[in-house]
């Protein structure tokens, strides 16, 4: 089956270049251009499109406008902004609904690249709930006194850069989103953020400040109790794995962006929990028993009940988001590192050390197996044998900083 395509734009020399320009695609893409955001609704009343692809500024409905209303109609559908606007109010207001953001005049490979990815991405989900359910989750919830932190921090006219950075780096949710933002198209940058502190420096406090207050940016972290589980732990969990995982590859002599990506990953890797304990709250709930009943671990559960894990639930939301590509490739198989296709050491090797270094030391969810090294994997990148001064440079830096 072809994937389907909607183009929305309002200028008709741009729908007929974009016509033009993915003409070879039509093997592949059944696609629709249409000149209106009324006209794109309309249309998608008759039958939805798997991906829409639209202009920002356009009379009448705006991009922002036309994505946040696809998003609540039609939430398995793969929404991308393709503009020549840099209108930063626009893109905050559409920060929830877009996952991701391509800039004017695109090339055409990297257009037909990112449309296809995000097919492909949409396509890899064998379970319609979860499918519907990732692609409807653009809002990450944030734990509550974190979040208030750096509310009470951004009122103060006084703090600096460096703070709310700090702020940010220790909480999953936040740094998703602020890297998402960076990381669009419309900021320019020609190369991929991963480090928090660095987003923040070149966004400034005002861009933080309007999307941390932005309803649709942050929220605190409300769902049902549920019986071991605790978010606090498991934010707890996720900044241990970072430090591992940029302690892992400093040591491994990996250059300052691979360190970067491997701290990245190791805040974002478990993100899918998050995801499942808020919007599947008693189904999850079954999963934590059965993985207690059975000693199977987390993951195992997971796939046994949903057919995917919180792995592949956390890759593919921030793959939709443009997050740079070694960050979510880390965050998808930091369970099973040995299926990777390229054998290198890369923010993968130090997330899944990482991971399974800060397991041993305090699991993100009680009484359930801790993770194990994939020693298969290591061989093969020639390094079994560092596991051993890992492990002793950890707990050196854990009793410096005792």
């Amino acid at each position: 089956m072809k994937t389907r395509i909607l183009f929305v734009d309002d200028e008709d020399l741009a729908l007929r270049g974009l016509n033009r320009l993915l003409y070879p695609m039509r093997q592949e893409w059944e696609m629709e251009f249409l000149d209106s955001g009324e006209k794109a609704l309309k249309r998608m009343e008759i039958a939805p499109f798997d991906v829409v692809v639209s202009d920002m500024r356009m009379p009448g409905m705006n991009g922002a406008e036309l994505l946040n209303e696809t998003m609540k109609r039609y939430p398995k559908t793969v929404r991308l902004i393709l503009s020549g606007y840099a209108d930063r109010d626009l893109i905050l207001k559409c920060v929830g609904s877009t996952h991701q953001y391509l800039a004017k005049p695109c090339d055409a490979d990297a257009l037909k690249m990112t449309v296809r990815r995000a097919a492909e991405l949409e396509r890899s989900m064998k379970s319609d709930t979860l499918r519907k359910l990732v692609t409807r989750c653009v809002i990450l919830p944030s734990v509550p006194a974190l979040y208030s932190e750096m509310i009470e921090a951004l009122q103060d006219p006084e703090t600096n850069i460096e703070t709310i950075g700090s702020i940010i780096a220790k909480d999953g949710a936040m740094t998703a989103k602020i890297l998402k933002l960076v990381n669009s198209a419309f900021f320019g940058l020609g190369h991929k953020i991963a480090d928090p502190n660095e987003a923040v420096a070149y966004l400034g406090t005002d861009t933080i400040k309007s999307l941390a207050l932005c309803a649709n940016a942050f929220s605190e972290f409300e769902h049902a109790q549920l019986q071991g589980f605790s978010v606090e732990s498991l934010w707890e969990h996720c900044l241990v794995t970072a430090r591992v995982a940029k302690m892992v590859a400093i040591h491994e002599d990996a250059d300052r962006k691979l360190a970067d990506e491997a701290y990245a990953a190791g805040l974002l890797h478990d993100l899918g929990k998050l995801v499942f304990a808020a919007n599947l709250t008693e189904e999850y709930q079954q999963i934590l028993n059965l993985a207690r009943e059975k000693k199977i671990s987390l993951e195992a559960a997971e796939r046994e009940v949903f057919g995917a894990d919180h792995a592949d639930i956390g890759g593919y939301l921030l793959g939709l988001w443009g997050l740079p590509v070694p960050v979510v490739e880390a965050i998808a198989l930091h369970h099973r590192p040995h299926t990777v296709a390229q054998k290198t050491f890369s923010p993968l090797t130090a997330l899944h050390v990482g991971n399974t270094l800060a397991s041993a030391e305090k699991l993100s969810v009680s009484d359930m197996p801790a993770s194990k090294l994939d020693l298969r994997y290591l061989q093969e990148l020639g390094i079994e044998s560092h596991v051993g001064a890992w492990q002793k440079e950890w707990q050196s830096h854990r009793l410096e900083n005792q």
